[in-house]
C-alpha cells in the first residue's frame, strides 16, 4: 500500500492563506476608497496643519504595506515557504519609508534630524501593527480550523479502530455456530447457512460505514443475527422486534444495536436455562431517537460488573467520539426483573 505524504505546513504557508483570507492586497477597497475621499476633500483647508501630514503619511504607508504583502501572498511560490517572511518585511519596509517621505513632503516646515528618525520610527510601528493584527487573526482561525481538522480526522481513526474491533467478534461468533451444525450434521446447517448468507449480505457493505445507514438497515442485520441464534438455541430464545416502519429511515450509525443484543444474548439468555425473551423497540422523542434492547434472561445484578464488557465498553467510546454527551447508554432493570439497555441518539 502505498502512502501519499502529507504537505508540511509552515509559517509561510500560512501566512500567505492568511494574506489572503483577511483580505489584504486592496482585496476589501472600502477603507482605500474613504481614505481618497477624505484626504482629498480635506486637503484644500488642512494641508498645512502638521496632524493631517502626518496622517496622510500613515495612511499612504499602510495602503502601500497592505497592498504588497495581498499581492506578494498570491504570487508566491509555495515551494518555496521560507521566503516570504521576509518578503512581508520588506514589503512593511517600503510602505514605512514611502509614508515617511509622503509626510516630509507635504509638511509645511521641515523636520530636525532627530525628529526624522521619531517620526520614521512611528510609521514603521504604525504600520507593523496595522499589518500584524489582520496576520495574527488570520493565522489564529486558520490554526483553529485547521486543529478541527486534525480532531476530525483523529475520531475517525479511532472509530475505525473500535469498529474494527467490534466486526471480527461479531462475524466469528456467527460463523463458528453454523460450523458447529455442519459438524453435528444437523438438519439445522442449511437454514443457518441461509440466515449468515443474509446477515452477509445486509451487513458486509455496511458494516465499514461511519455514517450513511439507516435504523431499517440496522434492524436487518440485527434480525438475521437473532434468527441464527434462535437456531442454534431454539427453545431458549424468543425476540421480536417492535418499531415502527416510519422510522426505518432515520439515520444511524452502523453497528450500534448490535453490541447491544449480542450484549443481551451473552449475559442474560444464554447464561439463563430456561433462556428468555429478547425485544426490540425504538422511538422518537424530540430530536432524539431512543432504542431499548430488553431481554427476561438473567437479571441485571447477575453480571459483575454490569455493562463492563468489551462491546458495551467500545459502544460508549463510539458515542463519545461521535455525539459527545448529546448521545447516552443506561442499563436499568424494569418492574418485571427483565434487563433494558436504552441507547438514546441525536437526530440531525
Amino acid at each position: 500500500m502505498s502512502l501519499t505524504p502529507t504537505p508540511t505546513t509552515t509559517l509561510g504557508h500560512e501566512l500567505a492563506q492568511a494574506a489572503r483570507d483577511e483580505g489584504l492586497g486592496w482585496q476589501r477597497r472600502g477603507p482605500l476608497l474613504a481614505g481618497l475621499l477624505f484626504f482629498a476633500t480635506t486637503a484644500a483647508w488642512l494641508r498645512g496643519e502638521p496632524g493631517w501630514a502626518l496622517s496622510l503619511g500613515l495612511w499612504v504607508g499602510h495602503a502601500a504595506s497592505d497592498g504588497l504583502c495581498g499581492a506578494l501572498a498570491r504570487r508566491w511560490r509555495t515551494d518555496r515557504p521560507e521566503v516570504l517572511p521576509p518578503l512581508l518585511l520588506g514589503a512593511l519596509l517600503l510602505g514605512t519609508l514611502l509614508g515617511w517621505a509622503v509626510e516630509q513632503a507635504v509638511r509645511a516646515t521641515p523636520f530636525t534630524p532627530e525628529a526624522r528618525v521619531t517620526r520614521a520610527w512611528l510609521h514603521f510601528a504604525f504600520g507593523a501593527i496595522m499589518l500584524a493584527w489582520p496576520l495574527l487573526l488570520g493565522l489564529r482561525r486558520l490554526r483553529a480550523v485547521r486543529r478541527v481538522e486534525q480532531e476530525r480526522a483523529r475520531l475517525r481513526a479511532e472509530l475505525q479502530m473500535l469498529q474494527a474491533q467490534i466486526e471480527p467478534h461479531f462475524l466469528f461468533n456467527t460463523l463458528a455456530t453454523l460450523r458447529s451444525f455442519v459438524r453435528q450434521g444437523s438438519a439445522q446447517a442449511l437454514p443457518m447457512l441461509d440466515a449468515v448468507s443474509g446477515l452477509l449480505e445486509t451487513s458486509l457493505d455496511r458494516v465499514r460505514q461511519t455514517d450513511g445507514t439507516t435504523l431499517g438497515q440496522e434492524l436487518q442485520v440485527v434480525s438475521h443475527y437473532l434468527a441464527i441464534l434462535e437456531l442454534r438455541l431454539g427453545e431458549r430464545l424468543r425476540w421480536r422486534i417492535d418499531v415502527d416502519p416510519a422510522l426505518h429511515a432515520l439515520p444511524l450509525p452502523p453497528l450500534m444495536l448490535q453490541p447491544l443484543v449480542e450484549n443481551a444474548l451473552q449475559h442474560g439468555i444464554e447464561p439463563s436455562e430456561p433462556g428468555g425473551e429478547v425485544e426490540l423497540q425504538a422511538r422518537r422523542a424530540g430530536r432524539q431517537l431512543q432504542l431499548v434492547v430488553r431481554n427476561t434472561g438473567l437479571p441485571l445484578a447477575s453480571s459483575t460488573p454490569p455493562g463492563h464488557g468489551l462491546a458495551l465498553a467500545n459502544l460508549r467510546q463510539r458515542l463519545q467520539a461521535l455525539h459527545g454527551d448529546a448521545a447516552g447508554l443506561t442499563l436499568a432493570s424494569d418492574a418485571q426483573g427483565a434487563t433494558l439497555a436504552t441507547l438514546t441518539l441525536p437526530l440531525p
